[in-house]
């Protein structure tokens, strides 16, 4: 009978369960090791770190390999130097230039003509390889621009050798709004992709009705709500941790071989495995990572399914508590919640405070320049909410980033991969593909909760909860909310207050929205109720509708368009240019021509509208506002009781059910 399996080493990094005589082997053995400092340095390689702690990982080892240590030092040293000082980790093509150097078996880096001949050979390949992968040149050209930036800050005539000729900067584009995120969808059309949703740059105005008063509302309104919904399923899942701990037993790793019943409590086979999980959260925190014990010893598996139920905050989680902020204050930019600081370095909590007025963030936004840098935002109900949540969901990564001493310890935006992992800042701009399916999945049980209405059954395709999803990024909400602010009030500069800009730019709005589209709603939303009302009222037949021979709402359209307005004066066929001042002149009027039948139509489209079960087309929609704004207006003509008389005599005759089957469509 062989002899019992005898391990000489432990098989745990729990160090509490290691034998005195293994534990003395180790002391003697870290004592007298030499380690080789190059090989150190070669196996854990190239980390640079941002000032707020964003790191950035280069491999170097093919260079290191062909040129040695010294030159690899030089090159990750500008890097470092350069990314040390910003708070974006971004230093694009250093990997990319230390391969190509590794190709030029000439290269000198102790030569001018060399080093200047192969930054530009280097801006050839690599700029017409990126190219060819349809990188857009605007990108290009301002990675470039910052690669050159390292070079010749930190590199070339420092420790490598000046280049002649010098190295290439081309001048930056022209950012001007009109020409500015455009893409070209699969079928060949081009559209502006800065907003959630697509714009494109030429459409019909039957396309525009839809896009600005159906579209673009709905998709906000469907992300947010799905954000809303995340953030409150995250807060019931860190309330049912803090229940559970009370119910279960702290895990901790024993001696090995001898029975803790550690096995049985981490297994989902266990009744109370999540209870135990709490627990040990609740506990210990992220200790474990400090100690080297194994979290799946600790931790039912799969880690990253145990740490969702405990309500351990990941990035996919921080996306909807992200765009639930920038929903309600669009000032707010992605900038200001990944650098946003809620405690200093002495652990005072400074980003979130209170005063008579109530409860405000507090971060900076360092465009503006150090004088305006500081953003002072005041928070609503909800926000204030959801700041508090995510506060207490995110403490027991705070607390370990500060035993640990790391630089993102006092950050409000920080996440965890699972409880395996250690917690980080990330952006939550950086929205990758692989959060695509996630989110689309998502979007299936929010629909389905009972709360929900059916114009969101939509989102029940999955190719359409695919593509909305894909869409999504918090800088994309923050601008379907500033234009959605000029939809509903028509003015630039109300928009760009809700953006939070100090000034008002005139091309700020060419950035959002094509030129096409805002001349349209210039020309058929604006002036209709900037410019005033004159409503001429006729005596017709109160039974129009009911004799309509209308079949579409097309028909409806248009029959609308020829009797409801009358065509607008000479005076204003030359629109007033969109983002320019308009002086309101006392004759500047629109005319309505207004009888019963159409009185009815119109009000009957408006409570079709507001009575709808699923979302209404375009078209419906802009009706329904006219005759919002046009009955409120007649009712307010204290001078001239006709016409209110007329708006009696027309909503005795409303019937939503006459028009529902035009509005949809």
């Amino acid at each position: 009978m062989p002899d019992k399996l005898h391990f000489r080493f432990p098989t745990s990094n729990n160090q509490a369960g290691w034998s005195e005589d293994f534990r003395q082997k180790v002391e003697n053995y870290s004592d007298q090791a030499r380690f080789d400092p190059e090989l150190v340095e070669f196996w854990t390689g190239w980390i640079a770190r941002s000032s707020n702690g964003m790191g950035a990982s280069f491999n170097l080892h093919r260079f290191w390999k062909t040129y040695g240590p010294q030159r690899t030092r030089e090159l990750f040293g500008a890097a470092s130097t350069y990314i040390s000082t910003r708070r974006s980790n971004n230093a694009p093509y250093i990997e990319e230039f230390a391969e190509f150097l590794c190709d030029t078996p000439s290269f000198s880096f102790d030569d001018s003509e060399s080093t200047g001949r192969a930054v530009r050979e280097f801006m050839h390949y690599h700029l017409t390889k990126l190219h060819e992968s349809d990188q857009s040149i605007t990108t290009m050209i301002r990675d470039w621009r910052l690669f050159a930036k390292i070079l010749d800050d930190h590199l070339l005539g420092h420790a490598w050798a000046s280049p002649i000729p010098a190295v290439p900067s081309p001048p930056a584009p022209a950012r001007r709004g009109v020409g500015t995120s455009i893409k070209k969808t699969k079928d060949g059309h081009l559209v502006k992709t800065c907003l959630l949703t697509p714009v494109p740059l030429h459409l019909t105005d039957s396309e525009a009705l839809e896009l600005l008063f159906r579209d673009i509302q709905a998709e906000a309104d469907a992300v947010v709500a799905w954000a809303r919904h995340e953030v409150a399923e995250a807060r019931l899942r860190v309330a049912a941790r803090k229940q559970l701990a009370q119910t279960g037993e702290v895990n901790t790793v024993g001696a090995p071989c001898l029975p803790t019943g550690l096995r049985h409590r981490t297994s989902r086979e266990c009744p109370e495995a999540l209870a135990h999980a709490a627990a040990t959260f609740e506990a210990r925190g992220f200790d474990h990572l400090s100690t080297g014990e194994e979290p799946r010893l600790l931790y039912p598996s799969p880690l990253n399914v145990t740490s969702w139920e405990l309500g351990i905050p990941s990035a996919n989680v921080l996306l909807a508590y992200a765009i639930v902020l920038v929903h309600n204050h669009p000032e707010i930019t992605p900038g200001f919640i990944e650098g946003f600081e809620l405690l200093d370095g002495d652990g005072k909590q400074i980003g979130f405070i209170e005063d008579d007025s109530g409860w405000h963030l507090k971060s900076f936004k360092r465009r503006r320049g150090a004088e305006l840098a500081e953003q002072d935002v005041l928070l609503n109900e909800e926000t204030t909410q959801l700041v508090k949540d995510l506060i207490e969901a995110t403490r027991p990564l705070r607390q370990w980033l500060e035993k640990t001493n790391q630089p993102e310890r006092g950050l409000l935006f920080v996440s965890a991969a699972s409880v395996g992992t250690r917690p980080r800042c990330r952006r939550v701009e950086g929205y990758l593909s692989s959060n695509v399916d996630w989110v689309a999945s998502r979007f299936v049980p929010f629909v389905r909760s009972e709360n929900q209405q059916g114009r969101l059954l939509w989102l029940q395709d999955a190719e359409a909860a695919r593509n909305l999803a894909r869409r999504i990024t918090v800088r994309r909400i923050r601008s379907q909310q500033g234009v959605l602010v000029f939809l509903k009030t028509g003015s630039a500069e109300e928009m760009a207050k809700a953006l939070g800009h100090r000034t008002w730019d005139p091309e700020l709005l060419d950035h959002y929205l094509p030129r096409p589209i805002q001349e349209f709603f210039q020309e058929r939303w604006v002036r209709l109720f900037q410019t005033g009302l004159i409503c001429e009222a006729l005596v017709d037949s109160p039974f129009l509708l009911n004799a309509s021979p209308f079949d579409t709402m097309e028909e409806l359209d248009s029959f609308l368009e020829n009797h409801a307005l009358k065509r607008i004066p000479a005076h204003l066929e030359d629109p007033t240019q969109v983002g320019g001042k308009h002086v309101e002149q006392a004759q500047d009027k629109v005319a309505f021509g207004i009888e019963i039948g159409i009185l009815t139509l119109l009000m009957s489209l408006e409570a079709a509208v507001r009575l709808s079960i699923k979302e209404p087309c375009g078209r419906a929609i802009r009706w329904a506002r006219i005759s919002e704004k046009l009955v409120a207006h007649l009712e307010t003509q204290n001078e001239q009781p006709e016409f209110r008389r007329i708006v009696m005599d027309a909503r005795r005759n409303v019937d939503p059910s006459l028009v529902e089957r035009f509005i949809y469509g």
